[in-house]
């Protein structure tokens, strides 16, 4: 018989590669995320940053108006809550997946992300 996975999440979260800058004191790091909802994002860095670090994102979002895409800037401040090293065959140096819950955000930004999520999910299915 085969479980169903019941995701207890709040926001709805899609998984798309966005470009992402996190900053923190004297450490910039641009990646990608794994995953994004309105409450945080989870991604893959090459820098080690500490659970409980307070960090700003920058985070670019390609939101649909018609038929063109418009690319929105957010940008925000988060805390890492979750932080899990992974080991890639032949890296260089050990990366860590971590999870954001952003902090400081505001309610349009939010809504900017809420609606990416969307537009996601419904291209998805179309």
């Amino acid at each position: 018989m085969k479980k169903v996975k019941i995701d207890r999440r709040r926001h709805p979260r899609t998984e798309k590669a966005l470009s992402l800058k996190i900053s923190k004191e004297g450490l910039d790091a641009i990646t990608e995320t794994r995953n994004i909802s309105c409450s945080g994002v989870y991604c893959r860095v090459d820098k080690m940053i500490p659970l409980m670090s307070k960090i700003g994102l920058t985070l670019l979002l390609p939101l649909y108006a018609g038929k063109k895409v418009l690319t929105e800037k957010v940008r925000c401040s988060g805390v890492v809550v979750r932080s899990e090293p992974e080991i890639l065959q032949g890296a260089q140096v050990p990366y860590q997946n971590i999870a954001i819950f952003f902090t400081d955000i505001s309610k349009k930004d939010r809504d900017k992300i809420a609606r990416y999520v969307l537009q996601s999910f419904q291209a998805e299915t179309a």
